[in-house]
C-alpha cells in the first residue's frame, strides 16, 4: 500500500483567519479610535511585505515605537496586545475541522505546514489543539512551496495531498512535485473571489474543509 501523507495550512484552510481579522478590525478602532486603528494596519503590511510573512508581534513592536505615549497610554497598549494575544482562536476553527484532521489521519500522516511567524502562528495552533490532533507534527515556514524538499524530508512518503486556501502556493508545488502531489484547493477564504494564477488546476476542489469527508484514500491517489 502506498504511503500518504496529508499536508495542511492553517489560515483560511483550518482556521477562518479572514473573520479573525476582521474582529480584531472591529474591537481595535472601538479601544485606540479609527486613526490608531488605521496606523496599526499600515504597520502591519508594511511588516508582511518587508518579511513576506505576517507577523503580528513584530507590528504591535513597532506600534509601540511609533506611536508617543500622549496618543496611547502604556494601558491602553497592553489592551491591544491582549486582544490579539488572548484571542479565543478555537472559537473561529471551520466547522468539522477537527473531524476532518481524524479522518483523514485514518488513510495516512497529518501534517500542519503553515505560512507565519515563529512565535504567533505556534501559538494559534496551540490554542485551538490543532498541535494535539497532528500528534505534534507541525512546520512553519515562509514560502513553503520554497521548501518542499525539506518538508518530504522530514516526512517521507509514497505520495503526498497538499491542503490549501491559496491557489498559488498550490500551483507552484504542483509545478514541482508533478504527480507525487495531489492539490486540494478549499474554496474558503478571500482567495476564493480573487483571479486564480494562469494555468491554475488544482486536482481537487472543495467548498468548504468537512467536505473532504466524503473522499476515500483512493480519490486523494488518483486524482
Amino acid at each position: 500500500m502506498q504511503s500518504l501523507v496529508f499536508l495542511l495550512d492553517v489560515d483560511n484552510t483550518l482556521l477562518d483567519n479572514d473573520a479573525i481579522k476582521e474582529d480584531w478590525s472591529k474591537q481595535l478602532q472601538a479601544m485606540v479610535g479609527p486613526a490608531l486603528a488605521r496606523r496599526f494596519w499600515e504597520i502591519y503590511e508594511q511588516v508582511r511585505r518587508e518579511r513576506e510573512v505576517v507577523d503580528i508581534p513584530l507590528a504591535l513592536s513597532r506600534l509601540r515605537e511609533e506611536v508617543p505615549i500622549t496618543e496611547m497610554d502604556e494601558q491602553t497598549y497592553q489592551r491591544v496586545r491582549s486582544l490579539f494575544e488572548d484571542y479565543p482562536f478555537d472559537k473561529k476553527l471551520y466547522p468539522d475541522s477537527i473531524k476532518t484532521l481524524e479522518y483523514l489521519r485514518s488513510m495516512g500522516l497529518t501534517v500542519i505546514v503553515s505560512d507565519g511567524d515563529q512565535v504567533f502562528q505556534a501559538m494559534k495552533i496551540v490554542r485551538t489543539r490543532l498541535i494535539e490532533v497532528v500528534e505534534g507534527r507541525v512546520i512553519i515556514l515562509t514560502h513553503k512551496q520554497e521548501h518542499l524538499d525539506e518538508i518530504t524530508r522530514a516526512y517521507p512518503a509514497d505520495h503526498y495531498v497538499m491542503i490549501d486556501d491559496n491557489p498559488h502556493i498550490l500551483h507552484a508545488s504542483k509545478q514541482i512535485m508533478r504527480d507525487r502531489l495531489t492539490t486540494v484547493f478549499v474554496m474558503q477564504g478571500h482567495y476564493a473571489a480573487e483571479p486564480p494564477p494562469e494555468g491554475f488546476a488544482p486536482d481537487l476542489t472543495v467548498q468548504h474543509i468537512g467536505d473532504l469527508r466524503n473522499f476515500g484514500r483512493e480519490k486523494f491517489l488518483t486524482a
